[in-house]
């Protein structure tokens, strides 16, 4: 009972900031930062691996496929508790991420911060509590090593944090392209978005002209295609610039 009375006057606290918010009330939003202490709530970045970037680049990273909800060619899942993977009907290549979810620490990691988004009711809230994993030294970020933008309401309040935080580069590769397509004119400068071939839908990235990335099974194959080939998100990172990736299980010839 009691916590039941709790989770409902929670509820109602989001409630009543969320519309404080709505008027114009800005302070008031350091409740929502409360909010998520309340509920348990503690967002992480990761520290990516400087060998890959170059530099001091930190990922946020949800449960890959999970969150995936336009994924085709490389859908692949990590049971949560075992890291077994599932296959989806069409896959083509394997998902990095989901295979990285084989260890037990990388899956906890990305389960909780699912778990804990999910608790979250408002884009609002959801900003919030994405902001408040910043300490401030942080100058770059790739949204999504493991992951996807899973609904519209996520996606919007990314745009949110990025147009909070000026000076820190984003970056996100998507197949989210449909929540893309609603917010085209509202990107925020510093947030670079690179629509990935291989979902379900494709055809909206040449329609809208999107930045995008295709992954070809061999080296060969992606240099013959014309494109850049990106080993290191160096050109993810550029605001306009298409490329080719190869795919992490490329499968050498025997020599």
């Amino acid at each position: 009972g009691h916590k039941l009375l709790w989770t409902n006057t929670l509820h109602l606290v989001e409630e009543m900031t969320h519309q404080i918010w709505k008027r114009g009330r800005k302070p008031f939003a350091v409740l929502y930062v409360h909010i998520a202490i309340w509920k348990g709530i503690k967002l992480k970045l990761t520290k990516a691996s400087r060998s890959y970037y170059g530099d001091n680049v930190w990922e946020f990273n949800l449960p890959a496929g999970y969150t995936c909800p336009f994924a085709k060619d490389c859908l692949l899942k990590a049971d949560r508790q075992t890291g077994k993977q599932t296959k989806g009907v069409d896959m083509v290549y394997r998902c990095y991420a989901a295979c990285s979810e084989r260890y037990p620490a990388v899956r906890n990691v990305r389960w909780k911060n699912f778990d804990d988004l999910r608790k979250l009711k408002t884009k609002d809230g959801i900003t919030s509590a994405l902001s408040s994993m910043f300490s401030g030294k942080e100058k770059a970020i790739r949204i999504h090593g493991g992951g996807d933008f899973y609904n519209q309401q996520y996606f919007d309040s990314w745009l949110d944090v990025c147009s909070r935080m000026p000076r820190v580069e984003f970056w996100a590769f998507t197949k989210s392209i449909p929540y893309w397509v609603k917010r085209m004119h509202a990107i925020p400068n510093n947030l670079v978005l690179i629509a990935s071939y291989g979902g379900t839908h494709d055809g909206l990235i040449a329609e809208h002209g999107f930045k995008y990335c295709i992954v070809y099974p061999t080296t060969t194959m992606a240099l013959a295609s014309g494109l850049h080939i990106d080993t290191d998100d160096t050109l993810a990172r550029k605001p306009s610039c298409n490329f080719a990736l190869v795919d992490n299980y490329e499968k050498k010839p025997k020599v």
